[in-house]
């Protein structure tokens, strides 16, 4: 911790140097160079040397001006100004990178640029130590001033340089990620054909019909239900001459409907129901900024680590020239989106393609027809030889491809209410 000397001593110049004696000057009543830094043992953190007048009472005419002051001693100090014009000659006096309260300036140092400043806000000069020296803004924005942006649970307070909070707000947040959706191929099978009906004529039919149905449920085996003598008459003619199959069906579940990629992330809320998004403090002082000694026509402002110097105004802008690294934040933010539950349509697109035989034998191994038959089809009429003896069937699938579901949903849906805009731009991107 450095505290300020108030010894009643004076201390003589290093070797080469005249000694200090107390010259005949008038001086206010601080004097300038009063004071030296001291450590909290009461040991100077500058060499003896530099260290001219400790006290208002080791210099009560004033600075003397017939004493030398080695470079040494004021290496912050432009170069021309006189040492005594110079609040800071090294950071231990200025540890903030402003003059302590108590410095006055002689009135002659009006005449150098690091005396009182020459502008209209009546602001002194400084060396613009811990700060950076930057444009003022245009009228129609504020600041300079201390800007900071983050992870609102990382905020830090003010800094003690520009203690006073004048906006405080959040970026927009991004749309939720919601993923693709996307849906699982349908559980189904694919059924064998239910209807077989024989006719007395020949395609496509007319006569009197026969039913020659399988069984409910037939798995396609060896099957004798509902044989069909060839010597049967229908009509007076011989009752099968022709035979009329229906397709295969495929009967297929609903899909199920999924996520491709990260579905909405689970992150932590910043407020008003937005997922987490950025916080925004711009910072300042009550007291104008110094103009820059090093930097005609700039002034100094406080820049903390991981602030920046950046100017702020009401509403959506465009930077200022100069000033073009932007940060639109909100007062208020309200970020109802969430995302649409995925769903899938019904199953198309299946096929199934069935071969199915007739026998006329009971144990199936005499063929009189061999054919296939598939999902689609207009059921087929086959002719068969008038008077064929019909006495068992059997059938198989030969392939199954499962149809498709279409997705849909998924999207970002509900309202999103950003208030309050304000733009910030800074000088130096945000580190």
């Amino acid at each position: 911790m450095v505290r300020l000397a108030r010894a009643a001593f004076v201390l003589a110049a290093s070797a080469g140097l005249a000694a200090l004696a107390v010259p005949s000057c008038v001086v206010s009543s601080i004097t300038v160079g009063a004071d030296c830094p001291i450590d909290d043992d009461g040991n100077l953190l500058i060499p003896r040397e530099c260290c001219i007048c400790p006290s208002p009472e080791a210099c009560p005419q004033g600075f003397p001006k017939d004493v030398t002051i080695p470079d040494y001693c004021r290496p912050d100090c432009p170069e021309g100004i006189p040492y005594e014009c110079c609040p800071c000659p090294t950071p231990v006096w200025c540890s903030r990178g402003v003059p302590p309260d108590e410095w006055d300036f002689p009135d002659y140092c009006d005449q150098f640029d690091g005396g009182t400043d020459a502008g209209s806000d009546g602001s002194m000069s400084s060396l613009c130590t811990g700060g950076s020296c930057v444009s003022p803004g245009p009228a129609s924005w504020k600041g300079p001033m201390s800007f900071w942006q983050g992870w609102g649970i990382e905020a830090p307070l003010c800094p003690e340089d520009a203690p006073i909070l004048a906006f405080e707000g959040w970026t927009a947040p991004p749309p939720p990620s919601c993923g693709t959706c996307e849906c699982d191929a349908p559980e189904g099978t694919c059924k064998l054909p239910e209807t077989w009906v024989v006719d007395s004529q020949a395609c496509p039919g007319g006569g009197v019909k026969t039913n020659f149905d399988p069984p409910t449920n037939w798995d396609g085996t060896c099957n004798g239900d509902k044989s069909i003598l060839g010597d049967k008459l229908c009509g007076g003619v011989p009752c099968v001459r022709s035979i009329t199959i229906s397709p295969p069906v495929i009967e297929e579940l609903p899909c199920q409907a999924h996520h491709i990629g990260d579905p909405e992330p689970k992150v932590p809320k910043a407020r008003n129901g937005g997922p987490e998004i950025t916080l925004g403090r711009v910072c300042t002082s009550e007291s104008a900024l110094p103009n820059c000694i090093e930097a005609e026509g700039k002034v100094c402002v406080p820049k903390p680590p991981s602030f920046s110097s950046c100017l702020y105004r009401e509403g959506d802008h465009v930077c200022p020239e100069g000033w073009g690294k932007k940060t639109l934040l909100y007062g208020y933010v309200d970020d109802k989106r969430t995302c649409a539950e995925c769903e899938c349509g019904e199953p198309s697109g299946g096929t199934c393609s069935v071969k199915f035989r007739l026998f006329s034998d009971t144990a199936c191994t005499v063929v009189e027809e061999d054919s296939n038959i598939s999902t689609g089809m207009i059921p087929p009429c086959k002719d068969l030889m008038s008077g064929t003896q019909l006495s068992s069937k059997s059938a198989a699938i030969l392939e199954y491809t499962k149809g498709a579901c279409t997705p849909s949903g998924g999207n970002a849906e509900g309202d999103l209410v950003l208030l309050e805009p304000v733009t910030v731009c800074c000088s130096a991107p945000v580190t």
